[in-house]
């Protein structure tokens, strides 16, 4: 779907021309024409368009009225597959978690934590624990620390098994060449996401020596040296592997 590209770029110009209106249009357009999850586009979609949206909403109000509108249609979607007693209607709970998951990034770009924590507490319970790793840092935003644990009640567990797939990638990648460190800082980057929402979570909870457990383990789970050595200097300075990630991305343009 070249024509995906080709629309981004002209709203980004129309956006960067002050032409609001015009851009507003191209972005309401892309978001749905990349909401098929299967599509070479879909990753588009809860990154450069909403991205570019959220910006955009940010100097134009009709903008952010649009945003605000899309998701709540898209919530009232949601609750109406899902029952709109909070039962389980026997829809597709895949594509109902994917409904859920655009709602949770359109509200995190409208500072809305409230929105998503209040929604997820209106789902069934099986599609709840499908949506509760997105909707976690919600919980946490509202202070429901408690919600949280339940459903994260073994941080330890989830950090080993998340560490486990970080050491299965990074044993295949080549860290001697540019496109191996760049993938090396992007899997540290998400995993130092992932072992901040759980510290974030003890803490909240009251649990500060399995915080500070999990804190130590955080690096030394990792059997890489390279990956290692990225963990400790995030945890130093925080920010580090954002950072390294720009320069190595800036230093392949030149």
């Amino acid at each position: 779907m070249d024509n995906v590209h080709d629309i981004l770029d002209r709203a980004w110009t129309a956006h960067s021309a002050g032409q609001f209106d015009a851009a507003l249009q191209d972005y309401i357009w892309l978001f749905d024409a990349t909401s098929e999850r299967d599509s070479d586009v879909a990753p588009l979609r809860l990154s450069y368009v909403l991205n570019a949206w959220a910006k955009l909403a940010e100097e134009h109000l009709p903008a952010r009225q649009a945003l605000v509108a899309l998701r709540d249609r898209d919530a009232e979607r949601l609750l109406a597959g899902a029952g709109s007693d909070g039962t389980d209607t026997g829809a597709d709970i895949d594509t109902d978690a994917n409904l859920f998951n655009d709602v949770r990034a359109i509200n995190d770009k409208l500072g809305d934590a409230q929105h998503t924590y209040q929604l997820f507490q209106r789902l069934p319970a099986s599609l709840a624990r499908e949506c509760a790793n997105s909707a976690l840092p919600s919980m946490m935003a509202c202070g429901d620390f408690t919600l949280a644990h339940t459903y994260l009640p073994h941080p330890d567990a989830h950090l080993g098994d998340y560490a486990a797939e970080v050491n299965a990638h990074v044993a295949t990648l080549d860290l001697l060449g540019d496109a191996g460190m760049s993938e090396l800082l992007a899997t540290v980057y998400n995993y130092m996401t992932e072992v901040r929402l759980i510290l974030e979570l003890l803490e909240g909870y009251g649990d500060h020596a399995a915080a500070d457990r999990l804190r130590q383990q955080a690096a030394a789970l990792i059997t890489s040296a390279e990956a290692r050595a990225c963990i400790e200097a995030e945890f130093a300075h925080p920010g580090t592997t954002l950072d390294a990630m720009v320069e190595l991305q800036n230093a392949a343009l030149i």
